[in-house]
């Protein structure tokens, strides 16, 4: 997938033509994915094709802080915590053009978002990547990136931080 770049969400980006299929998504980057910057209360990532064509919106994804009960944890990493909320990164929405379904860009979104917590981590701890997934074809999406469903958060997945290298 090279013909987009990724990049933080600036006003030279048009989203409000976005459309992935679901209302959301679509509402969120149009709407509220510059007020979630400004309050400083995540990040927003969007891959754009090259300038030298128009450029459009192709996918984007939100990246913030968060923490996770160590109860909501699968037993197997739960065991070896501490008995409170443990510090996550949050993929808060991840969402791929109509246009561009099927050509693996989702994936490619996915593993920038785990690049980039990476390197935060390199600087505030965290223990892995949590999502939300809002349907079923969704979590089998992550399923594949070897998400593990949180037992105490219906919908919810984590990405342990030994899976990508923090």
């Amino acid at each position: 997938m090279n013909r987009v770049r990724i990049s933080a969400l600036d006003k030279s980006v048009e989203s409000v033509g976005f459309r992935c299929g679901q209302s959301a998504p679509d509402d969120y980057i149009a709407r509220y994915a510059a007020q979630d910057i400004r309050r400083n209360v995540a990040r927003v990532f969007v891959a754009t094709t090259p300038v030298a064509e128009p450029q459009r919106l192709a996918g984007f994804f939100s990246l913030s802080a968060g923490s996770v009960n160590c109860a909501d944890l699968p037993p197997l990493l739960a065991k070896k915590l501490p008995r409170y909320p443990v510090p996550v990164a949050r993929i808060g929405r991840l969402a791929v053009s109509l246009d561009f379904q099927g050509q693996g860009l989702g994936a490619v979104l996915l593993a920038d978002a785990c690049q980039k917590v990476v390197l935060a981590s390199a600087t505030l701890a965290v223990e892995g990547i949590v999502v939300d997934a809002k349907d079923g074809a969704a979590a089998s999406f992550y399923q594949r990136f070897d998400f593990l469903p949180l037992p105490g958060s219906v919908g919810c997945w984590l990405l342990p931080a030994a899976a990508f290298g923090a």
